[in-house]
């Protein structure tokens, strides 16, 4: 939206009007600055939702009578979206989200100290770095509260946020045209 603003540097009227229309654009622009973000905000949490709830949250499996069991559990995360005044933050809320977006495990991910997630090391998020260091082997094990001992080889790297975030990026040039063209 294109705005034109005349101003008759003689005519104290002339300078007042084009004061208030310049804050009336400053207005314009803020709501338009809001709106993106809530929308981007909106649309990162609306791709990055579906992925976790496909997501393996851990790949366990037991041992019984000698056959192994899959007791493989999916994502229980929930994305949210929060907005205030200049600040719009999408975050993920399961105790298995850090692990779903950067993964457990070198048997899924990689050599321990390093992490799929392209942000992964930068963040303090590399394979085998977390708890006792159990992520550097292929399989370990944990008491579970059901008292029985459950094998791991950790949780593949399905990294619902940063996928989100790179598709969103790609589409920002023609989301702001939008917002802003209306």
């Amino acid at each position: 939206m294109s705005r034109h603003i005349e101003i008759d540097v003689f005519d104290p009227s002339s300078i007042s009007a084009a004061i208030a229309k310049l804050d009336d654009y400053s207005r314009w622009v803020q709501a338009k600055a809001d709106e993106l973000r809530e929308r981007l905000g909106d649309m990162i949490r609306d791709k990055a939702q579906p992925v976790f709830n496909a997501s393996v949250a851990d790949n366990v499996f037991r041992v019984i009578d000698g056959s192994f069991v899959d007791e493989t559990e999916f994502g229980k995360v929930e994305v949210y979206v929060i907005s205030s005044q200049d600040l719009t933050v999408v975050f993920a809320d399961g105790e298995d989200a850090v692990f779903m977006e950067f993964g457990a495990g070198v048997y899924y991910n990689g050599a321990a100290g390093s992490s799929p997630n392209p942000l992964g090391a930068n963040l303090g998020f590399t394979i085998g770095s977390y708890g006792k260091g159990n992520g550097a082997k292929e399989t370990w094990g944990y008491y579970g509260e059901d008292g029985e001992l459950h094998l791991t080889h950790g949780t593949p790297a399905s990294m619902p946020l940063y996928r989100a975030l790179q598709s969103v990026r790609q589409d920002i040039v023609q989301i702001a045209k939008e917002v802003f063209g209306s």
